[in-house]
């Protein structure tokens, strides 16, 4: 169902894109509880950034201008 090298979850964000915040809210389209395995990243506060994708990709955020 999908395509290795473009990653597992990819559909789900796509998905996401399109859904009112309640549904999304509601776990419809969750991210993914496995890694993704290719993390595409944004800035989720100050100090973290987290992965589109997945929910255990995150990482301390980069300093800016990085």
């Amino acid at each position: 169902m999908f395509n290795s090298r473009r990653g597992r979850f990819r559909w789900r964000t796509r998905i996401r894109r399109h859904l009112p915040w309640a549904l999304i809210n509601r776990g419809v389209a969750d991210k993914g509880a496995t890694d993704c395995g290719n993390h595409e990243w944004y800035r989720a506060t100050e100090q973290v950034e987290h992965c589109y994708h997945c929910s255990v990709g995150h990482r301390p955020a980069m300093a800016s201008g990085q």
